[in-house]
């Protein structure tokens, strides 16, 4: 699954404000108007203040530093969604580093759990639901990933939100309802370069509930498909993007795997060398 945008602006880089605990006062007049001076009392980091730190440490990328003062200001404002969108985005940078190791898991947990809390709080944004819809995908968490996927698509009804309710529908193990999501968005966005996605996710779900003769009809449609939509691309190239041609290619070559197994299964030699050709052409 692809991941959103991060909302972290670069340019946005200022000084960082140095925070403490204590205010030195200075002063050149009369010893009592120091005394009075002295005795003010000392003022408290507030949320803004916290945050706006805890925001430039992480454009540092000083993550551990960032982590513990965003968390400060989330203890006076449970709710403020600047702060949790960068502890979100924090936890998933964190967690997707090269480097993470044992502590991966943790982290991504956290940042989905953080990314939960900002959907209920109002943020309601495609990337939002993708980046819960990818973490939760990523820890395994086939219950989030089919909630937010829904609620995705339910929002954004378009070909990429469908083929990742599709995903997540395969996932839990829900074939039917792949099926039914695929047949809907095949006659939705014939001209999408997910059209090869839908029909092969169609076609595994027809293999998975013993359906195969339908499976095999379903993976030759989406040849016959996406040869279609690459002649498109190539004669209007300005409608697509190298993206376009590897996802067409990468379906292609998976529909194509799929057939060889059916016909390998079902002992259909003619068909399983035209596969096999077709396949020594697109390198594999």
């Amino acid at each position: 699954m692809n991941r959103p945008k991060n909302r972290i602006n670069p340019a946005h880089l200022a000084f960082p404000v140095l925070l403490g605990s204590t205010l030195l006062l200075f002063g050149c007049g009369s010893s009592s108007e120091s005394e009075k001076m002295e005795s003010v009392v000392p003022p408290v980091a507030t949320k803004e203040m916290l945050y706006k730190h805890g925001h430039q440490l992480y454009l540092l990328q000083q993550f551990d530093s960032a982590r513990i003062v965003l968390q400060q200001a989330l203890t006076l404002d449970a709710n403020d969604t600047d702060v949790l969108a960068d502890l979100a985005s924090l936890h998933y940078d964190l967690g997707m580093a090269p480097d993470a190791g044992s502590k991966k898991r943790e982290l991504l947990r956290q940042s989905r759990d953080y990314y939960v809390t900002l959907e209920a709080l109002g943020v309601t944004d495609s990337d939002t639901y993708e980046r819960i819809c990818e973490v939760s995908n990523a820890v395994s968490d086939n219950k989030t990933l089919l909630k937010y996927a829904r609620k995705n698509a339910d929002k954004f009804p378009y070909d990429r939100q469908f083929y990742n309710l599709s995903y997540a529908y395969f996932s839990a193990e829900d074939f039917n309802n792949v099926i039914k999501v695929c047949k809907d968005a095949v006659e939705k966005f014939k001209s999408s370069p997910f059209i090869g996605s839908f029909y092969r996710q169609m076609g595994r779900a027809y293999m998975k509930v013993d359906r195969d003769q339908t499976a095999e009809r379903t993976f030759y449609a989406g040849l016959k498909a996406i040869d279609a939509k690459t002649a498109d691309l190539r004669k209007n190239p300005d409608s697509g993007n190298s993206a376009d041609f590897s996802r067409l290619k990468d379906d292609k070559i998976g529909i194509l795997t799929s057939l060889k197994l059916l016909h390998t299964t079902y002992k259909a030699t003619d068909k399983l060398a035209d596969v096999e050709k077709k396949l020594k052409e697109l390198g594999k």
